[in-house]
């Protein structure tokens, strides 16, 4: 019996046909294609390369300061922050009902240095932009 687990869009099983096995995949060294394509994954979202900009621009995010500004449910924000929690993008920390959220820049300087610098500028000109008109 295979049981298949889900994967973002396809299942463990499918991915495996794909590729072949999961030697194949790319477990070599600490920088694989798996790391590569879990942290890509995470930030193709709008709504989550939103929110990890918005935690990049400051040393800890609130999450209530997420749920004041984004016009998404509680539950989808926490979907978000999982993803993102997942890829090692952010940490969390945890303070009686509250959570608090931290960047962590050394999984995108080793697996693409001098890509979050860029994304922030290009974040912080658009935010700029729009609140002059």
């Amino acid at each position: 019996m295979v049981v298949k687990r889900r994967i973002g869009r396809g299942t463990e099983s499918s991915r495996r046909s794909r590729f072949g096995s999961d030697s194949a995949i790319g477990k070599t060294g600490s920088d694989t294609i798996g790391e590569y394509a879990t942290i890509f994954a995470a930030m193709s979202d709008p709504v989550r390369m939103d929110i990890l900009l918005r935690i990049a621009g400051t040393a800890e995010l609130a999450c209530t300061i997420l749920d004041d500004v984004l016009l998404i449910s509680k539950s989808t924000i926490s979907y978000h922050i999982k993803i993102l929690f997942q890829a090692r993008l952010i940490d969390i920390r945890k303070e009686g009902r509250y959570h608090f959220y931290q960047l962590r820049p050394e999984t995108l300087d080793r697996m693409a240095p001098g890509l979050l610098d860029g994304m922030v500028r290009a974040h912080t000109r658009a935010r700029t932009t729009t609140r002059e008109r």
